[in-house]
């Protein structure tokens, strides 16, 4: 069965923001209302506007008001988003919008609020689990401190973990896949704000490029490869690839 949680936009919300319990609760909160404002929006408009006008204005306007209300929610709570984050925010209004505009929800706000809910509600244990492998604390207390605590367990190579591992659990609670996702579409802008590795020798534009370009190549090779892999129906398409991603990370990181 098709998936009516935005599954992309979820992703990578969980992905900037599972490193501190706070911050995925805060934020699988806004990207819910960000796909009920493009479903209302879709419906006012569709029948007013052209097509391609309809879009645009689902997209933008759902972007905006995404960006927006991340920015207001964290400043609120005393975290304070950079101008390179708050560009990813908005991607996650524009992929909370594309959800939309590519599946026929007919206006089920039950739908999506009930299944929103599962990988929510899993993104916020996997959330409060890195926090604690963290530093120890979870919702910014602390509660107890150890040696094989680390600060790697707030890098985004766990993020992807948690994002893919989230979305699987709730597909396999669900019988849901999400093989009609585009995990590109999360995962450039990933690679290009946060990239595995730096080139510094080669200047800072050849760098960066490089960098850009290898990750590119390896995540577009293992997600070919993995059409053709006996994943459970629950991990195939986003998840696994989101956990591919992840492993990616975690090697080019060591170089």
């Amino acid at each position: 069965m098709k998936v009516k949680y935005p599954a992309e936009a979820f992703a990578l919300g969980l992905i900037l923001f599972s490193g501190g319990m706070k911050e995925a609760f805060l934020s699988g909160i806004l990207v819910i209302l960000s796909v009920v404002l493009a479903e209302f929006l879709k419906n006012m408009l569709e029948n007013a506007v052209p097509l391609w006008s309809l879009r645009l204005s689902v997209c933008i306007g759902t972007g905006a008001v995404c960006a927006s209300a991340f920015y207001l929610g964290f400043a609120a709570v005393g975290t304070e988003i950079s101008i390179q984050l708050w560009i990813m925010t908005f991607i996650i209004g524009l992929l909370a919008a594309k959800h939309v505009l590519m599946n026929r929800l007919e206006a089920d706000y039950d739908g999506i609020f009930w299944e929103s809910a599962f990988v929510w509600g899993l993104g916020i244990l996997l959330a409060a689990a890195r926090e604690f492998l963290t530093g120890g604390s979870i919702f910014g207390y602390t509660l107890y401190q150890a040696s094989f605590q680390a600060k790697s367990f707030g890098s985004y190579i766990f993020g992807f973990l948690a994002a893919g591992m989230a979305l699987a659990f709730t597909n396999g609670i669900l019988k849901k896949k999400c093989t009609e996702s585009q995990s590109w579409f999360l995962a450039i802008p990933m690679i290009v704000f946060a990239r595995p590795f730096e080139m510094v020798s080669f200047g800072g534009i050849i760098g960066a490029a490089w960098t850009i370009g290898v990750s590119c190549i390896l995540f577009f090779s293992v997600k070919k490869t993995l059409k053709f892999a006996r994943t459970g129906s629950a991990y195939r398409g986003l998840p696994a690839e989101l956990l591919s991603l992840g492993f990616i990370y975690m090697i080019l990181s060591i170089y």
